[in-house]
């Protein structure tokens, strides 16, 4: 309404100036046109300071998270959807490996960044995609006469999921603590995901781990670099 008021003292002072010759009526369009202008930057600054307070409550409700988390599959892609590519570069970047087998691991680095204590909540398994039928055109790269280093022996807590569940829960082992766990930027936590499918299929997948601090809370998605994570049970063969 507001707007449409300053467009109607704009057109008035438009006509008056047109229609009634003389200094008198030119001050008087003058004036209309400083309240029409007045009013209109009214109009302006109030959206302005509208989306502002728009935008600081999304701010708000997407909290940088306090914590980095480094997820590594090291047993993993070791078969390729289709042709290998040729280059070097191709075969490291390309989307097409995967984990086949009947089981993989997941290794979670988690990391506080900021001074105060972080809270772990829970550690999730989302299931982007699933299908009951494996690629029948699995490949086996070269062999380059390289193998992964055997990873040091440190404290890992480890989770059991499985992905065949209808919602796959991780679950600790015997021993290990369940959560809520603390972590700081002093004293991380390593945590292992130990993936199983008890029958053929294609699934890839995500973890998410719930964290809370000062007040808080919000969600870190741990992936394969942007990509999910995709495990493949083939048929056993007889």
């Amino acid at each position: 309404m507001a707007r449409i008021g300053a467009a109607v003292l704009l057109l008035a002072a438009v006509v008056l100036a047109v229609a009634v010759p003389g200094v008198g009526t030119w001050i008087a369009a003058a004036v209309l046109a400083g309240l029409a202008s007045a009013l209109g930057g009214l109009v302006t600054r109030g959206a302005d300071r509208v989306l502002a307070r728009g935008r600081d409550a999304i701010v708000a409700s997407t909290p940088v998270a306090p914590i980095v988390v480094e997820a590594t599959e090291p047993y993993g892609r070791n078969k390729h959807v289709g042709p290998i590519p040729a280059g070097r570069e191709e075969q490291r970047n390309s989307p097409g490996w995967v984990t086949e087998g009947v089981a993989t691991s997941v290794y979670l680095t988690i990391e506080a960044t900021v001074e105060r204590a972080v809270i772990l909540t829970k550690l999730d398994v989302r299931v982007e995609s699933q299908s009951p039928r494996p690629p029948d055109n699995l490949e086996d790269p070269p062999d380059s006469g390289l193998y992964p280093a055997p990873m040091a022996r440190e404290e890992v807590r480890t989770f059991g999921v499985d992905l065949g569940e209808a919602r796959p829960t991780p679950r600790p082992y015997e021993g290990v603590p369940s959560f809520p766990y603390t972590v700081s930027h002093l004293d991380p936590e390593r945590f292992r995901v130990h993936a199983i499918m008890d029958r053929p299929g294609d699934i890839t997948w995500r973890v998410e781990i719930h964290w809370r601090c000062n007040g808080q809370s919000g969600v870190v998605v741990a992936d394969d670099e942007g990509r999910p994570f995709r495990f493949v049970r083939i048929l056993p063969t007889r």
